[in-house]
């Protein structure tokens, strides 16, 4: 009888914890996002709809928002509005846009990977992190400049 209430316990408390962590994440309307956001998306994704908005804590402190755009282009905000991630949700497409990524990331992927696209991108803390459409991620510093080649 013990080892009954006891799996109880522990089952309930699994419940609670998934229904705590469900409620970090809630639906919002696309002009609850921060207005650097909103713009973002209307100058390097225009052509595409917001099919999902969603306002994610991360913890008491932070707040990110994922956008899921109709061309199969998901994006993550920081609370501020300014894009932490951008990544086509098929690993072989290439964003759509790249306007947004500094010149000299785009330049060194064009000049040493002609034939495959960026595939996604994360702003780190140190520089960037791409992905590109073989798999290949590339790290580069915060001024664009190549660091390192990840297999």
């Amino acid at each position: 009888m013990k080892s009954l209430l006891v799996k109880m316990v522990l089952m309930l408390g699994v419940v609670f914890t998934m229904a705590s962590c469900d409620k970090d994440e809630e639906r919002i309307a696309i002009d609850e996002l921060p207005a650097v956001s909103q713009s973002f998306i209307s100058q390097y994704f225009a052509n595409a709809k917001i099919t999902s908005t969603i306002k994610d804590k991360e913890s008491a402190a932070r707040v990110e928002y994922e956008v899921k755009l109709d061309n199969g282009v998901d994006i993550t905000f920081d609370e501020a509005g300014n894009w932490l991630d951008v990544e086509a949700r098929n690993d072989r497409e290439a964003l759509p846009s790249t306007g947004f990524i500094l010149p000299a990331i785009v330049s060194y992927v064009t000049n040493n990977y002609p034939s495959v696209g960026i595939n996604g991108i994360e702003r780190e803390m140190n520089g960037f992190d791409i992905e590109l459409t073989n798999d290949i991620d590339l790290v580069f510093n915060s001024e664009g400049g190549f660091v390192r080649e990840d297999r």
